[in-house]
Order: C-alpha cells, then structure tokens, then sequence
C-alpha cells in the first residue's frame, strides 16, 4: 500500500477516491485486529506468553501461512528450530550446523512423534518433565529396543529444543532443567584390531577373491589414518601431498593432513599410485569380515550385533560373537586410536581423529579416569626404576705405567 493512504493519527486507512482498495484493505485490517485480539484472549486466559513469536504465528494464522502452527506444541516449535539449523550462529561465530546434526534433530522430530503416536497424544511443551523423561525411556528402549547411550543421545536434543524455546520467551517445565532429566548412559562394548592383526590381515593375499584383496587394502589405509568411512572411501589421488593425505571430514568439515603410513604407501605402490577400486559402504562392511574371518578372528568375544527384528527394523544386541562378525567401518577409527593411546600425545591422535576435546576422545576409546591413572603409576614405576639403574664400569684395558 502507498503509505500516502494510511492515517497515522487514526491507525487506519484513508477513505480517498485514487485508492480504489480503500473499503477492501480497511475490512481486511479490521478482521486481523479482531482476529489478533480474540487469540490474545484466549492465550491470555489459559497461562500462555504473549510476545513477538505469539503475534507472528497469530498474523500468520489469519494469512492461512502454516496454519496449523502453534508454537505450544513441543513438535511445532521442533520443526521451527529445524528449518533454522541452517542460520544458527555457533559460539565459534560460524554460521550452520553440519548435515549430520540436521539429521539427527529429524530424526529426533520423527521419534517425537512415533511417541506421540505410541500415547495418542500430542505433546505440549510444558508436557517435557520427569514423567515425560521416564515415559521417553521406556517407549525407546523396551518399545523400540533402541540402547541406552542413543536413547541418552535423543532425551539431549530434546532438552537443547526446550532450552531454546525458553530464551525465545516460551514457556516450558521447569523439570526439563532438572538435574535428573538428564542422559541415560551404559558401557560400550567395542572391539579393535590390534598391531598384530592389522600386520596379518597386510600380510594375507586374497588374489583369488579379487574383490576381497580390495576390501583388504581399503580396511589397511583405514586403520592407519583412522579416517570415518564416508571419507576413506572418497580417497583418490589428488588428497595425495608431497607425502601427506590431506582431506576435509564429511562430517565435522575439519581439515586432516597426516603422513603415509608405510604400508599405505605400498598399496597405494602396487597400485600404481592409485587408491583401491571405490566400492559401497555397505559392501565395505560385508566384505571385511569375511576378510577377518579368513585370517581367523574366529575367537568368542563381547560385543553387539545387529539383529533384524523385524522387516526394516534393525537393532543391536550384546552377546558373545565370533570376533570376525563384530567387524565393521567403526573399527578403523577405534583401532588407530587405541593403537597410539599412551604412546603419542593425546592432542596429535586427536587431530588426526577429528575429536574436539580430550573427554570425548577418552569416551570414544573407553578409556576412564582409573586407566589414566593407570598409564601415569606406570609412566612413574618406570622413571623410577632408571633412577635406581647404577653405571656398571668395565674394565677396557689392564697395563702398567
């Protein structure tokens, strides 16, 4: 509208005869007011907060933009929060999250509402309290069968979207700051190759399993880069420079440059300078174990498996297995970092890894505060013992004078 027809001191629309929508655009101002009022009342009367993001849903409502909006509702001001990862300015002053955290609050909305769907019930944001947390647990892990650490992971993301809400001045439980709603944890149960396994998986030639001599190859330079899986298999030539592979990981975008390894530089050799052939991440996790099962990782140890439950549906149960059949693309990164904990600094292993601090390396490899104490009664055992090594002369020559 020309502001040449809106009356400032009247708070209306100018009734002149060169605006022809004049009658028009006053009715449609008058019914948003009436409209803006009567949602005041009504939000007004049952508790709720009244500020810029109530007046912009309302305006929007009246526009029958996103009508189904109400930012009460824990789902809806989730998507909100969503559809803005994109333009969240981290404490670092970056602007975005990584595609992989986009991922994980969609897939946090969808558990939500399968929640929602489980209780027939839709879930206001007030409704995220202690009785929500225990409720929460329970549906993910003894209905979904999901463990303890993602269910933890999920009840996190959760309490960050409410804490959110809270700062734009939506009113949420004051239970989900609650020490007690806090993660649910339990141990990981991992496994890893050692030096010597990693050195008789090298040293085993599968020329008559072509496919199987590749996997080989490609499960070699991931244990000794301890790349993620996503970035391995993206290796070529050119993250090949003046001796060092440099990349960028997929999914944190840090920046990793680190010296070929020797037997890294024997493949890539025979290969002409090239990578192995590229192949599925899928078919990388099905082929290295058939890698380690021929090199005889057939020993019974502690671990979880996935284990189909149903069609499409897949969960991870902890058992004793055949070591073999525990292997996939997580046991590179974990056996490089085990293989050099306690031997190289923490913050070089770190750098190569992508981890950002010390406590979430340590959780990565399980390492806890009695095994740190551990390496350090061991690290002063050791200087100790060469303090009390005394010289031992030897006679060189025996003469007179």
């Amino acid at each position: 509208m020309d502001p040449s027809y809106w009356s400032t001191s009247k708070g209306d629309v100018k009734q002149i005869a060169k605006n022809s929508e004049k009658l028009n655009l006053q009715k449609k101002l008058n019914d948003l007011k009436s409209c803006v009022l009567n949602e005041f009342n009504d939000v007004y009367s049952d508790g709720g907060i009244i500020n810029t993001d109530w007046l912009n849903t309302s305006i929007r409502t009246f526009l029958n933009q996103n009508t189904n909006v109400d930012f009460r509702y824990f789902t809806d001001y989730a998507y909100y929060f969503y559809d803005n990862l994109g333009n969240k300015v981290l404490k670092s002053g970056k602007t975005g999250v990584t595609k992989a955290t986009i991922k994980k609050y969609q897939t946090i909305i969808n558990k939500i509402l399968a929640f929602e769907k489980y209780r027939k019930k839709r879930l206001l944001l007030q409704d995220i309290n202690l009785k929500f947390h225990k409720d929460f647990i329970y549906f993910l892990h003894n209905v979904q069968k999901l463990n303890y650490n993602t269910t933890g992971k999920y009840l996190t993301f959760i309490k960050t979207i409410c804490i959110d809400a809270k700062k734009y001045g939506l009113k949420i439980n004051t239970e989900v700051e609650d020490d007690r709603f806090r993660a649910t944890k339990e141990k990981v149960s991992f496994i890893t190759l050692s030096e010597i396994e990693i050195n008789n998986i090298y040293n085993t030639t599968f020329t008559y399993k072509p496919y199987l001599e590749n996997a080989k190859n490609w499960l070699i330079i991931g244990v000794r880069t301890g790349a993620r899986v996503s970035d391995l298999l993206n290796f070529t030539k050119d993250n090949i420079k003046n001796g060092f592979i440099e990349y960028s990981a997929q999914k944190t975008n840090q920046k990793i440059v680190l010296p070929l390894h020797q037997q890294v530089r024997e493949i890539l050799e025979t290969n002409k300078g090239e990578f192995p052939r590229k192949i599925s991440s899928q078919k990388f996790n099905d082929y290295i174990k058939k890698v380690c099962e021929n090199v005889g990782m057939n020993e019974e140890v502690n671990g979880s498996k996935s284990i189909k439950l149903k069609k499409g549906v897949w969960r991870k149960v902890k058992d004793d297995y055949k070591k073999h059949e525990l292997v996939s693309s997580h046991i590179m990164r974990r056996s490089f970092s085990t293989n050099h904990y306690g031997k190289l600094p923490t913050p070089l292993i770190m750098a190569v890894t992508g981890h950002t601090t010390e406590k979430m390396f340590l959780n990565y490899i399980g390492k806890t505060a009695n095994d740190n104490a551990e390496t350090l009664n061991k690290f002063w055992q050791l200087q100790e013992s060469k303090k009390e090594q005394k010289p031992i002369l030897e006679v060189i020559k025996n003469g007179t004078v």
